[in-house]
């Protein structure tokens, strides 16, 4: 009799034991204050996120008809314990390029470049392979992803000193030349879609050259300081340690920020929920004139296309204007709807899936911004 209730008790204090060891590995450090609806919601499509084993740290901010809700779970490091904040700076990869095609809208506005300009007139030296059938290259292929330049050029990863945790690190205007010079047109240009980074790095070269000015400084004067994002940055190695979100690899080990400052416009930015949604609230009024041009489709229609580096749909009836980014360790989504007033930007320092988070996300952003729009008018 003593054995057989020893043996129960033994049993009942096990599942004890794997019931608070269950819900401790469910624990997720945030600050989300579940007060309302919208709380609850973001909470359950983040926390399905966080199955994915290799999640480390994420910031979300969602804007619904002109009001901000800002969230951060997980870490800024993984096993510090510390939560990310909505300054805390994550790298945010290719959003930048909507940076980019924003600058060059300034530049078209500005009649410094025309986006019919065959991009040759802006290039030291002959480049006769960047025609095809007498089709050449144009501004506007680079801002739209047509222009059938290679997504990487080989020469990035078959040079001394590349290293696969930082893989363009040292690489610049010297390299993208050489890899151009090389590279041969497989299509007429304008006619197909294809990704491409070295396009979008070239298209900062030009800009930079046209003006006589860094990257940098035209993101900080033209971008940054209108919009008083006062927390975005072109180096995120110069930042304080507290500052960032480090990125992780699979392993949910520290990786470096990726360098690249030889070819800052495809992807150098890092920025914040709290900066991106001033970018957010921007993109969504059009006030600005140049990013009102950066909106337009240059490929495509407003229903799917491209506009000056932004992705361009209609999703149940409503506009989108979007970009995503990944680098080795880091993730970023930013969408807005400016006939709704609304979106939302993810940022992300693992590799963790995060696209079923985006997709749901944007459906919980229309939904929900649709509905409150109904409630008023």
């Amino acid at each position: 009799m003593k054995l057989q209730r020893l043996i129960s008790i033994l049993i009942f204090s096990s599942l004890l034991f794997l019931s608070f060891s269950s819900k401790q590995r469910h624990f997720i450090h945030n600050d989300n204050p579940l007060h309302s609806h919208i709380d609850s919601l973001i909470d359950e499509k983040v926390r399905a996120y966080y199955k994915d084993s290799r999640a480390v740290g994420l910031s979300i901010v969602v804007i619904l008809r002109g009001q901000f809700f800002y969230y951060n779970y997980g870490e800024i490091r993984n096993g510090s314990g510390i939560l990310p904040k909505s300054n805390t700076i994550y790298e945010i990869g290719s959003v930048t390029k909507t940076f980019t095609g924003i600058l060059l809208a300034h530049a078209l506005l500005d009649h410094k470049v025309g986006l019919d300009d065959d991009i040759r007139k802006y290039l030291p030296g002959k480049f006769p392979n960047l025609v095809y059938q007498n089709v050449p290259i144009t501004i506007r292929h680079l801002a739209n992803h047509t222009s059938g330049i290679t997504r990487i050029f080989p020469n990035a990863w078959e040079r001394p000193g590349y290293e696969d945790a930082d893989p363009l690190k040292g690489y610049g205007r010297e390299g993208l030349y050489q890899g151009l010079r090389q590279m041969k047109l497989a299509a007429i240009p304008g006619e197909k879609y294809g990704y491409s980074n070295m396009a979008v790095a070239l298209l900062g070269y030009i800009l930079e050259d046209i003006y006589g000015k860094s990257y940098s400084t035209q993101v900080d004067r033209q971008i940054l300081k209108p919009l008083r994002m006062t927390h975005t940055v072109t180096d995120l190695h110069l930042l304080s340690a507290k500052a960032v979100a480090v990125p992780h690899d699979d392993a949910k080990k520290v990786v470096p920020f990726w360098t690249l400052s030889g070819v800052p416009a495809m992807g150098t930015l890092g920025s914040c929920t709290s900066d991106l949604a001033r970018y957010i609230a921007a993109n969504n009024t059009e006030k600005d004139p140049a990013i009102r041009l950066s909106h337009q489709p240059t490929f495509g229609t407003t229903q799917e296309g491209m506009g000056l580096n932004w992705f361009l749909h209609e999703i149940d009836g409503q506009r989108n204007v979007e970009h995503s980014g990944g680098t080795g360790g880091s993730r970023s989504s930013l969408q807005c709807y400016p006939s709704l007033n609304s979106g939302f930007a993810i940022l992300t320092n693992s590799l963790a899936n995060r696209n079923d988070l985006e997709k749901e996300m944007a459906k919980l952003v229309r939904q929900e911004a649709s509905e409150s729009g109904a409630k008023t008018r």
